[in-house]
Formats: structure tokens, sequence, C-alpha cells
């Protein structure tokens, strides 16, 4: 029998002030800002927690004007807007519930076992629907609670490295936990039900989720869309707005939507018990759900993790492996066998299992997990990325959302795009014309840069030119979102190409690469006298 609006708002604010929705910090790259600063940051996390979501977005928003290649500031506003974004969806279906003035006088009596059944119920709902998002980006450092390497149980023969940490968690370390407490000075133009005196505290609950309720959540998603495009613009390690942007644009898609519901209740039963390092436990109830549905992604990843704590390495491969071949555009099952191989101490397997990755998605977590890796073989990994003074060209827009400063290489790169507008599609993937036969107009774009500027900017674009990488050079290592579909392509066309770069990367330092870097990087005094402005430069906003 359903239960009375009373225990549903009991209910939602349980869910909504639940511990899950903190962001856990990296501690590993933990960042020292300026007290001003810092005071400006936790102003702008008291105002989300009071629900006033635009006031603290503008705070960071300013921060972010005024600091705009610190990451820092970026990734605190994407991550406290994706907190926002996962919360408008049930605070709004509640609120649309509660149609009739509450009062708790007038409300039946309902025993403590019907409360509890339905707060069990709504509970499991509502972790079911975090959780989708949980598993996508559990192993991508978002919004998860802190992962260590796990040491191997009865395999004591096994090399175990535990001596650095997973990287698993948002490189921000703000303590951006939303949806908990001081919920007071909460404004609602909603009209909202009358309550006694004694229910302020539900009232102050009930206008908090009325909040909520009002913001257009697809207005508000393109806002976040745009901040993480603006992050990955600007700053490099943007790992939870890179992520976001693949969660959000790519892979938004429910792999396991065909499950039932008795295989999802396996699961999120294994999914429970591993997190309290209940491994044997967790592992039958992930064989359950894949009994119930051998095509169950998740439940084989997951299985996967449990194999790979007790030790079981022939049958963690498989499960990653089977995980692999049921979602092959996924990244996640190659991060979770990447990790394996190098918690093994396999660092060739690893990096090659995490290259598959980034060919997936390039994210800015795997290029740090890759870099991770290649330091164990006593290499320096260096993925040459750039900062953009603007957005990546495309031929669907009549204008640009950023333009370059005059003489800059910028500015050459954004003329090109007038020059090839009817001879590039909207994904920028070349038609047939009697111009070019460029596959890509971002390639095309940079070889002009190179051949209308002076030799000692872009010394690297210059050397991939030369040894005919640097397509893979401005698609994979200057990787930007927009320009997923002419990645995408590149990947599809030429696989090992790809593998063969990152050899490249990984191996650049090598004397074979001498003669190379000695023609294109001029000597230090020089390179400290002619910084190239294509990285310096500052942003500008002004439209074309």
């Amino acid at each position: 029998m359903r239960l009375s609006n009373w225990y549903r708002l009991i209910v939602l604010t349980v869910f909504l002030f639940a511990e899950h929705s903190t962001v856990y910090a990296q501690k590993k790259i933990d960042q020292v800002i300026p007290d001003a600063e810092k005071r400006k940051v936790l102003r702008a996390k008291k105002m989300f927690n009071q629900y006033k979501i635009y006031e603290g977005e503008r705070i960071l928003k300013d921060l972010i004007n005024e600091h705009p290649f610190e990451y820092y500031y970026h990734e605190a506003l994407v991550q406290l807007q994706h907190q926002v974004l996962q919360q408008i969806g049930p605070a709004y279906a509640e609120l649309q519930s509660l149609t009739s003035p509450i009062s708790k006088d007038s409300l039946p009596a309902a025993s403590e076992t019907e409360a509890s059944t339905y707060q069990h119920e709504s509970m499991k709902e509502n972790q079911l629907l975090a959780k989708k998002d949980t598993v996508a980006i559990e192993w991508n450092g978002l919004d998860t609670e802190p992962r260590k390497v796990d040491k191997v149980r009865s395999r004591s023969s096994i090399k175990v490295d535990t001596e650095d940490p997973v990287l698993t968690e948002a490189t921000v370390t703000i303590d951006s936990s939303l949806l908990k407490e001081d919920l007071t000075e909460v404004e609602s133009t909603l009209p909202l039900p009358k309550l006694k005196k004694t229910d302020h505290s539900l009232e102050k609950q009930l206008k908090a989720i009325s909040e909520l309720a009002q913001i257009p959540a697809d207005s508000y998603q393109k806002d976040l869309i745009q901040n993480c495009r603006r992050a990955t613009l600007q700053v490099e390690y943007a790992d939870s707005a890179s992520a976001y942007l693949r969660l959000l644009q790519i892979d938004t898609l429910d792999p396991d939507i065909r499950a039932s519901d008795e295989a999802r209740e396996a699961f999120e039963n294994g999914l429970n018990e591993l997190h309290t390092n209940e491994e044997i436990a967790a592992q039958k109830q992930f064989e359950r759900a894949i009994e119930l549905d051998a095509d169950y992604y998740s439940a084989h990843a997951s299985l996967g993790d449990v194999w790979r704590i007790i030790g079981k390495d022939a049958n963690a491969i498989r499960e990653y492996n089977k995980a692999i071949a049921l979602q092959p555009n996924r990244p996640e099952p190659l991060e979770k066998l990447s990790l394996y191989y190098y918690q093994r101490g396999k660092f060739e397997d690893a990096a090659a299992a995490c290259i598959d990755a980034i060919s997936l998605y390039p994210q800015q977590h795997y290029f740090q997990l890759l870099r991770m890796i290649v330091g164990k073989t006593g290499k320096n990994f260096n993925t040459q990325w750039m900062r953009r003074e603007v957005y990546p060209l495309s031929t669907a827009a009549s204008y640009f959302e950023l333009t370059a400063k005059e003489k800059t290489p910028w500015w050459t790169y954004q003329i090109v795009e007038g020059d090839v507008h009817n001879f590039y599609d909207s994904a920028g993937i070349v038609k047939p014309n009697e111009k070019t036969n460029e596959r890509y107009l971002e390639v095309y774009a940079w070889k002009q840069v190179l051949k209308d500027t002076a030799k000692y900017f872009l010394p690297f674009a210059r050397a991939m030119n030369k040894i005919g990488f640097l397509d893979c050079y401005v698609l994979v290592s200057c990787f930007h979102h927009d320009l997923y579909q002419q990645f995408s392509d590149l990947v599809k066309q030429n696989p090992q190409k790809i593998k063969d770069y990152f050899y490249t990367l990984i191996n650049w330092e090598d004397k074979k690469y001498d003669k190379l870097r000695k023609e294109f990087y001029p000597k230090e005094e020089t390179k400290n006298k002619k910084k190239s402005v294509i990285i310096d430069s500052p942003k500008t906003e002004k439209k074309l």
C-alpha cells in the first residue's frame, strides 16, 4: 500500500542528505591556494549546501575568470554542478508527488514496519540510479571513496606494487559534499504545503527539494558541459571535466538496460558486499547476477575486481576480457585490466591496456595512469599537451566562441576555416573537393599554422609532422572533446598508427630521436627568449 506523503518526504530527505554525495579529494596532488581564494571557495560551498546554487556557481566562475589556468577552480565548479545535476531528477519527481498540503495531524498512522519497508525500497531504487553513474565512473576517480591498491591474498609469490596509490580520485581537493545539512535561508517560489511551527525543520527540507526541482535539468546540463569544455581547453589535469564530457556526451546509454530486476538486485547486493570488503559474498552475488543474465557487463567487470583482490589472476583476466567483449566501446574494463597488470608488475601489458583505453576516449585520467605506469620503467612520459587559446574549428558553427588575438598562431588557425569551410563536413572530415585531400580539418589547420609561423614555434608538432604523426599529436595528445569525431575516425582508420605514436611518446628522450630533437628544438637560451605565444596567450571571449 502506498505510504503517505509524510513518509515519502522523510525517505527522500534521507536520500538527499546521504553520505554517498561526498566528493573525496585526491591526497596525492593536494593544492594549496591563497587564503583569500580559499574563503571564496568555502563561501561557494556554503551557497551550494544552502541550495543557492547559482550564487555558489557565480563565485567559482569568477575565480575561474581570475585564474583561468588553475585546474582547482575548474574542477571544483564541475564537480559541484555534477552533483546538483544528479539530484534534480529525484527532487522534481518527489515534489510532483506532493500534490496535497501536508499536515502531520491529518496523516494516517503507519506502522514502523511499513515505514521501514518503504524506506528500504526507496533507498534501494535511488541507490540504483545513483550507482548507474558510480559503476561507470568508479574507476575514473570521480565521486568515489578512496581505493587502495589491493594486496593479493594467498598468492605471496606474486609481486604486488603498493608503493604508489592508484589514481582513482578527482584532482580537486575541495570538500564539496552537497545536500547534507545547513539548509537555512533557503527560499522557494513554489507554493509549499503548510506545516505547523513544530515542523519547521521539515519545512526547510521541503523548500530545499523545491529549490532543486525548479532547476531546469536540460539547460543545467548544457551549462555543465560548457564548463567542462572550457576546463579541458585551459588546463591539462581536468580529470572530472574530461570524464563528465564522456559520460554526458558519448557513453550515455546504460550498458545493462536489458538486465532483469532480479539480476540487478543481485548485482547491487554484490556492490554492497564489495564495498564492505566481503569479497566472497560479493563473488556469489555477482555470479548470481551473471547466472540470471550471462551478458551482464557490469557484473562481469565487478566479478573481475573480486578475483583480482583475492589473487585469482586467470579468473580476473577472463572476466575483464568478457566485459571488454560485451562492451568494446567502454574504456573502464581496459583501465581495470591495466591496473591489474600494473599491480602485478607487468608494466608493458599495463601500458598496452591503458593505451587501448585512451584509444576509446582520451580521458585525462588515463594519461595520468599511463604516466604512472611508464614511470615504473624508468622513462619520463610526456603527452606534449598544449593549452589552446580557442576551441577547435567546426564548419557547423557560424561564429567562434573564442576569438584569437591577431598575429598569433591561433589567429592563423581560425582563418583557415573560412578558406575550406565547404570542403569539410560538420564532423571535420574532408568531403570530395579539388583543393585538399587532407582528411581532418584540425590537421589541415595545424599544417597551415606550421607553414605560416616561425620555425621556433611548436617544435614538437613540427617534429611529428616530419615523421608523419601530426594527426596523432593534434587529435590524441591535444585532444579536446570537440574533436571526438575526428579522433574516433583516426583510431578506426589507423589503429596501429596510434600504438606507434605512443611508442614514440614513451621513448621520445631516447638517443634514436636525438637528430629529430636537435633539428626542431632551439638551444635552451633561444627557447627562453622566444616562448611560443600559442602556449602562453590568454583567452579572449570576443565573438567574430
